[in-house]
């Protein structure tokens, strides 16, 4: 689910002072760095401006978004906290921070998380999309599809929103509903071995095994290594 918004140093800083000055230097540099994939180096830049100007919530917000890319959660979560200590209407270190507790399965920090994102932002969709697959995580699945559908609702095209939601629908035994989704995800990303795979599942959840063993055969052609088990157990 990770979708850690990266940073871009694309606002203007009004300074007078010597140190400011150069912490914006670094700052920048800092990003430059973290565009190449950089993140070490990035990390030793925003450090630096982080000592020269400590009152810069960015700061932290780029540094915890490097130490995220190196996973190294906690010193990320430390960091986009500290951010928000500083600025408490930070939405990304907010969103971010979420995405960060959901990855160490700390699910209700990061259920806390996204609905302070929704709070400050009611269209941010990948916050319902994410809250709903945190709910998911913690079996609540009638919330999981709440939310995905609020999500769909301000974002139609997203296909991985309707495959979490069928898997959310499929939990609930609605296979039909499951179905209708798992279909629409494969109509706008008909590239994904899971979707297919899935749907195959539905499919033979409602005894149609033939469109069930096509589906298996294309999640196989796409790559999926289950399916093949799967083919000989239920195509053969």
């Amino acid at each position: 689910m990770h979708h850690i918004i990266l940073s871009v140093f694309l606002f203007f800083i009004v300074q007078t002072g010597f140190s400011q000055n150069n912490a914006a230097d670094l700052l920048k540099a800092g990003n430059e760095k973290q565009v190449a994939h950089e993140y070490k180096q990035a990390i030793n830049d925003f450090s630096a401006a982080i000592k020269l100007d400590p009152k810069n919530p960015e700061a932290y917000y780029f540094r915890a978004n490097a130490y995220s890319e190196l996973k190294e959660n906690k010193k990320a979560i430390d960091d986009y906290t500290e951010c928000l200590q500083l600025n408490p209407k930070h939405i990304n270190s907010l969103y971010n921070r979420g995405n960060t507790f959901y990855e160490i399965e700390e699910f209700e920090k990061a259920i806390t998380d996204f609905s302070e994102v929704l709070n400050l932002d009611s269209t941010f969709y990948d916050a319902y999309f994410d809250r709903g697959n945190t709910y998911y995580k913690t079996g609540k699945f009638e919330k999981a599809i709440r939310d995905i559908s609020k999500g769909l609702l301000l974002n139609p095209n997203n296909a991985d929103g309707y495959y979490d939601r069928a898997n959310a629908k499929f939990q609930l035994n609605g296979y039909n509903e499951s179905l209708v989704d798992y279909t629409k995800a494969i109509e706008l990303k008909p590239d994904q071995n899971d979707y297919y795979f899935n749907r195959a599942i539905a499919e033979f959840n409602l005894e149609m095994t033939s469109d069930g063993c096509k589906d298996l055969q294309k999640a196989k052609d796409l790559g999926d290594t289950e399916a093949k088990d799967y083919l000989k157990e239920f195509c053969q």
